[in-house]
């Protein structure tokens, strides 16, 4: 058994994924306890909902913009350092090209919403109000989130995985003191205060880094050449795709606020503890997976059938590791949440409605983690339109499903309607990547 360990992790996929799972680990570990801080210090209340409520709309268009540009990034910086290209130059042109059109999306964003949420919501008004303050307060974290994005892409594609998976540590260090100082005098505005503060300490970290590797020169300008278009066009699928993810969150949202006063703030705090598995599993590998595929299919020019082999390889092992934190959690999760939530401002009546929505998001865990896989094998080949079109039948389906199992289930059936939208997307995702009948025969004779 050893001696298979030794030889697994001589690989240099599964060795920069358990150093990169450390290291990403290490980083979040700090956010991972800002939302018990803040249970503890504001408790559930109608001002939690408005600020949960409003960091879900900005997490909204920063989940829409970040998350892609990290990942589309990947396989065009290996292109481009194949082609010998100027990588500084192509990166530079990103930041400020999405600097300027994040401003103006934001500033029409933070216009339209009240009158829009004064519609589908059922806040009252002086909640309602505040929504709208905080929308202002945190709205600069769509551009912070996805320049820090694009850094941490381009890092990563240079296999230097440490530096973004720990920079989330800086970030939540300073969040969780500037919370602390003026919790008292600012309430909840000094939520969205850390927040801010926060994100922008971690960007200009990278920025610093960056200049201290030499890893190219950092060009910033505002020419759109025919690759950075492409790029652009590869991501607008993506960010579809993104939209459709993110909007579900929101409307997960909205429908909570229909439910009774606190359940926004309950299921984000069920959200957000589910989040720290899910974290901890895809943040180490997918930045690896997507960086050592990418070298090796446009660097190496792999052929696609070797390149589906190591796929499906990969999705095996993710599939058998989640099962098992699955396993694990779920016996843990009664011990999980009292530990995690029972202090503080926060009530024991909730705490039976929080478990189960916890336990009902974790049952998602496993297919979350498989599909992570399979969607690395589709960014890779900049299959972007395919990851569109799954992501907006992800978002109908969930909302039909909300709408069914909530008369019913409560503020849980919106977990329960999460976990099998998940379910169902792994297994499409799973049949896309299917090699076709002549790819399977070759797959057969190289096994």
């Amino acid at each position: 058994m050893f001696k298979r360990i030794s030889n697994l992790y001589k690989r240099p996929l599964v060795r920069d994924t358990i150093k990169t799972t450390i290291w990403s680990t290490l980083g979040k570990a700090a956010g991972f306890l800002i939302p018990f801080f803040i249970a503890a210090w504001f408790g559930v209340s109608s001002e939690t909902d408005a600020f949960f409520f409003a960091y879900g709309l900005i997490l909204f268009l920063s989940g829409i913009f970040a998350p892609v540009v990290e990942s589309v990034i990947v396989p065009y910086i290996a292109e481009a350092r194949t082609n010998n290209e100027d990588v500084g130059k192509f990166v530079g042109n990103i930041l400020c090209v999405s600097g300027v059109g994040l401003l103006v999306l934001a500033g029409l964003f933070i216009l339209v919403t009240k009158p829009v949420l004064s519609v589908i919501t059922r806040f009252d008004g002086q909640t309602l109000g505040l929504v709208h303050r905080l929308l202002i307060e945190t709205a600069p974290l769509i551009i912070f989130l996805t320049w820090t994005s694009v850094l941490a892409g381009t890092l990563n594609t240079y296999k230097r995985f440490a530096f973004p998976a720990i920079s989330p540590a800086f970030r939540a260090a300073f969040n969780l003191t500037i919370i602390f100082v003026f919790k008292d005098a600012y309430g909840v505005h000094s939520i969205a205060l850390g927040y801010v503060v926060g994100e922008l300490a971690r960007l200009l970290i990278l920025f610093i880094v960056i200049k201290k590797l030499n890893l190219f020169k950092l060009c910033l300008s505002f020419r759109v050449g025919a690759k950075l278009g492409r790029f652009f066009k590869t991501a607008s699928y993506r960010v579809i795709g993104m939209i459709a993810g993110s909007f579900t969150l929101i409307v997960d949202k909205v429908m909570a606020s229909w439910l009774s006063e606190g359940n926004v703030s309950i299921l984000h705090y069920a959200g957000r503890l589910y989040a720290i598995p899910v974290t901890i599993m895809c943040a180490g590998f997918l930045p690896v997976i997507l960086s050592h595929w990418s070298t090796n299919y446009y660097q190496e020019v792999r052929e696609k059938r070797l390149f589906l082999q190591e796929v499906r390889s990969t999705a095996k092992l993710a599939l058998k590791v989640s099962s098992v934190v699955f396993v694990i959690l779920l016996l843990l999760g009664q011990t999980i949440i009292r530990l995690a939530f029972l202090r503080g401002k926060f009530s024991p009546e909730h705490l039976p409605v929080l478990q189960w929505t916890f336990i009902c998001y974790l049952c998602s865990l496993v297919p979350y983690v498989v599909s992570s896989v399979l969607k690395g094998y589709h960014l890779v080949l900049k299959n972007t339109a395919l990851l569109m079109k799954l992501a907006v039948l992800s978002c109908f389906l969930n909302i039909f499903l909300n709408l069914a199992l909530m008369p019913f289930l409560g503020i849980v059936g919106i977990a329960v309607s999460t976990s099998i939208t998940v379910l169902v997307i792994a297994i499409l995702l799973f049949i896309s990547t299917r090699p076709t009948k002549t790819e399977e025969t070759k797959l057969d004779c190289c096994s």
